[in-house]
């Protein structure tokens, strides 16, 4: 194995019109096995799979990669797999069955995803950027696709999936349930509510997983369309943007709110301190209208509304409170699962990332996630064009929503945009990590 370095060598070959050099292994990376995992997203969910559709698609990918002959890292991606390697001794103290599983599942999650960021720095040849944030932006649409099926079938849910064929062991958990039979909406009715509150989650089990992957794909989405530079792109962006309102409505979403208003919020102060003047005017004219649409829709309305019927901000709260109190008991290693609450019916460790990280895992296990997320956004703060500003701002909006949102699924969108950013970056010779990069309609797939 090496660690790959900026070669002076392909940026001279760029401007000579040479062609750049070849890989540290000759034989190119295929690129299926990632794009699988992105165009696939509607097959996977269908079939059940798309907890395990990561974990599925990295099988191959350590296949190719145990037969290449060195192995190439940037910065940036070795937290990742320090946290999945930390979560091994901490699963130790996971006290039943149920829950060895369930850190089993999360810790072959992190595992496979780290694999796909080194398959992604390692597969440069094959996995433009091009075709990374094109897969991503597809997932994007597909998740506003879901929000209308939860609004249109709330009480519906997938049944002939991966699940039929699970024993009842693990299908009578409410949790793998969802998983394996996911529905197309989560309906709640707390106490003291006058009427179910029926909120699009699909293709996510939940609807905090609906508006937390809409919160981290949009950057995305708006930076793949200016990487594009093309009308059409524009166009479709814009449709997609206007389409994503009333399943934001429907869910009464709070962190997707605040994790959009956050990710144009860092938009705008980076576009002042760089003085892209023009861009800003478009940002900003674009964020009156998106809020001026969204409070006419009634979106504050159901947040509100919501929040009189149940105060899961007091409820929050105390939970963290609990967290942290409880994760002093075993500070090092932590728990290896989620526990039940003292008083509340969820449980501790589940509503949030860090606090999932800090309880399950210990300080240790917090330290090396915050770092996972934290190196990944300092590390590519100097994106030298507006398209990699806007991936950046997916990172950041990733950092701020793991406070309150688990990112399960999340994650894997941001930490394949990342593993791409930084390839880009300090491999060299990128024609996308560029002041005035090449517009991906000009060539057909954009290093």
């Amino acid at each position: 194995m090496t660690s790959l370095a900026r070669p002076r060598s392909r940026s001279l070959a760029r401007a000579t019109g040479e062609r750049p050099a070849a890989d540290p292994d000759s034989r190119a990376l295929p690129a299926w096995p990632v794009l699988v995992l992105l165009w696939g997203y509607p097959v996977f969910w269908a079939l059940g799979l798309l907890p395990f559709a990561v974990v599925l698609m990295a099988i191959p990918m350590i296949a190719f990669l145990t037969f290449r002959r060195r192995l190439g890292f940037v910065p940036g991606v070795l937290p990742w797999i320090g946290f999945a390697v930390w979560m091994i001794p901490a699963s130790l103290m996971a006290d039943n069955l149920g829950r060895m599983l369930g850190t089993g599942i999360r810790f072959s999650q992190f595992l496979a995803l780290a694999t796909t960021m080194i398959y992604i720095v390692n597969a440069r040849r094959t996995l433009t950027p091009r075709r990374i944030m094109d897969g991503l932006t597809f997932i994007w649409v597909f998740v506003i696709v879901g929000g209308y099926l939860g609004m249109l079938f709330p009480e519906e849910r997938l049944t002939y999936t991966v699940g039929i064929l699970l024993p009842d062991f693990f299908t009578s958990n409410d949790y793998v349930n969802d998983l394996v039979f996911p529905p197309l909406a989560e309906i709640q009715t707390p106490w003291g509510g006058q009427e179910p509150f029926e909120r699009p989650s699909a293709p996510f089990a939940y609807t905090n997983g609906w508006g937390a992957a809409i919160a981290v794909l949009t950057p995305i989405a708006v930076g793949t369309a200016l990487a594009h530079r093309s009308a059409r792109a524009m166009w479709f962006l814009v449709a997609g943007l206007v389409a994503i309102i009333p399943p934001a409505v429907a869910t009464s979403n709070r962190g997707l709110f605040l994790g959009l208003a956050g990710a144009i919020a860092y938009i705008m102060l980076r576009l002042i301190l760089r003085g892209k003047w023009m861009a800003l005017l478009w940002v900003a004219i674009l964020s009156v209208a998106g809020a001026l649409i969204l409070t006419m829709s009634g979106f504050l309305d159901e947040i509100i509304a919501r929040q009189e019927a149940a105060d899961t901000t007091t409820g929050r709260g105390n939970l963290y409170a609990e967290t942290f109190e409880r994760t002093l008991g075993s500070p090092i290693l932590g728990y290896g699962a989620p526990r039940p609450s003292y008083w509340s019916e969820i449980s501790i460790g589940t509503q949030g990332a860090i606090w999932n990280a800090m309880f399950c895992f210990g300080f240790v296990g917090l330290a090396l996630f915050a770092l996972m997320l934290l190196n990944g956004a300092l590390r590519t703060i100097d994106a030298p064009n507006l398209s990699a500003l806007w991936l950046h701002a997916s990172v950041v909006v990733a950092c701020g929503l793991s406070v309150f949102y688990g990112l399960d699924r999340q994650l894997v969108f941001v930490g394949i945009a990342l593993a791409m950013m930084l390839r880009e970056k300090y491999l060299g010779g990128s024609l996308y990590w560029a002041a005035q990069p090449t517009p991906f309609g000009r060539i057909g797939n954009a290093r």
